[in-house]
């Protein structure tokens, strides 16, 4: 909020960003101290950041009011609104779909790109730094890689996403002549079947490691209860020399019942906390990792997780997030059993994060399985500093099941 001064010429206000002219506004008379009025913004220059907005009569007139301080990109989508970004010249270019994004009005605007190959998975894409265009607005380059095995029978197709931005940049198809609707059937089967077979060989991997670990965590606890419960019998018989009989059987009769598995959770409780060691994370979820801060447990690209209470309908799933790789903030989709849900994402500080997932109707509905996808992270093998193979995207201390009454 700035408080105008009296003004009483007759020249227009103009709203300058480092003497460049981003919005006027022509007054019909007399302007009192202290009244409201409303500039259109047209565009925002690619300038250097921190930069000021200076309402005058004139580049080199007087300030009317105090400059607006914009500090960081993201003032310039409550300014201007949602990106409205297009491609042009999308061209196959051996091996990679290269092209050119322009936003006409954002010069400020920092984009992050990703891809959807034939309708399913989602791939980065490489950006190069944005240029300022002379009518104002941002241009730059970005590039998809693709693998001969994103060619199908039936073609390829190629969707450009924005972050931020619900319409697609830009979309390339290529096809074979003559491609009839049974063959569009045929594509979108292959993809969907290709998914599954990732799926497949992922949960199986997790299911040759869970057995793997358990076998192990298994002959560690009995080694220890033999070397424990020998050491225990030799102790007993060796305080009663010639009473040894008598000593074993007072041995036995201390015995308890036998205790076995972890306390199950109530399941009628309205919310459920579902801890980073659980059992209902599936496919796609690293090992929990346990440290004094806290524990977590990284997820890959995609991930599943399990309703602990299948019967009850779910009002919401919400995400304590801890950590994040390669990403300043969580950019995740997820999927109630086979409809989409509606993400809703708040900042808790100290880099933390709540995503909330709800149903799209906005009702509470039953829930299998929650299929989860995140469009950022990377592996950090990759950057050659370690030789973790994992993909990783986020990491989440909690998971919380919101029940309907």
């Amino acid at each position: 909020m700035r408080t105008i001064r009296s003004y009483s010429s007759q020249l227009p206000l103009r709203l300058y960003c480092r003497g460049i002219e981003i919005g006027q506004l022509t007054l019909d008379g007399p302007v009192r101290e202290g009244s409201p009025l409303e500039i259109p913004i047209d565009r925002l220059p690619r300038v250097p950041l921190p930069a000021e907005l200076r309402l005058a009569t004139g580049p080199d007139a007087d300030d009317l009011v105090a400059p607006w301080r914009i500090d960081s990109a993201a003032a310039a989508l409550s300014l201007l609104g949602p990106p409205d970004t297009r491609a042009e010249d999308l061209r196959l270019d051996h091996g990679v779909l290269r092209g050119t994004g322009r936003e006409a009005r954002n010069g400020l605007l920092d984009p992050v790109l990703y891809a959807r190959i034939n309708g399913t998975g989602a791939r980065m894409v490489t950006v190069e730094p944005p240029i300022a265009l002379p009518e104002g607005g941002c241009a730059f380059r970005f590039a998809v890689p693709i693998h001969p095995t994103d060619l199908t029978e039936s073609g390829l197709s190629v969707v450009v996403m924005l972050v931020g931005q619900e319409a697609p940049v830009g979309s390339f198809a290529w096809s074979r002549q003559g491609v009839d609707d049974a063959e569009r059937r045929l594509a979108a089967l292959e993809s969907r079947v290709r998914q599954a077979e990732q799926d497949a060989a992922a949960a199986q991997m997790n299911l040759q490691a869970s057995l793997q670990r358990q076998a192990a965590l298994q002959q560690e606890r009995i080694d220890a209860f033999i070397a424990a419960a020998a050491t225990l019998l030799l102790d007993r018989l060796a305080a009663v020399p010639g009473r040894e009989p008598d000593a074993l059987r007072a041995l036995l009769a201390t015995a308890g019942p036998v205790q076995a598995g972890d306390p199950l959770p109530d399941l009628t409780v309205r919310r459920l906390s579902v801890p980073p060691e659980a059992a209902l994370f599936g496919t796609g979820w690293h090992r929990a990792e346990h440290y004094p801060s806290g524990d977590f447990r990284w997820m890959g690209q995609r991930g599943l997780l399990l309703n602990p209470a299948p019967d009850r309908p779910v009002a919401s799933v919400t995400l304590e997030i801890c950590h994040l790789y390669r990403a300043d903030s969580p950019a995740v989709s997820a999927e109630f059993d086979d409809a989409a849900a509606t993400v809703a994402m708040s900042a808790q500080g100290n880099g933390a994060f709540k995503v909330r997932l709800t149903h799209p109707s906005g009702e509470p509905q039953p829930l299998q399985v929650l299929r989860i996808a995140s469009l950022t992270g990377g592996s950090p093998a990759e950057g050659g500093n370690t030789g973790d193979q994992r993909h990783l995207s986020f990491a989440v201390s909690r998971v919380v099941f919101e029940y309907a009454d």
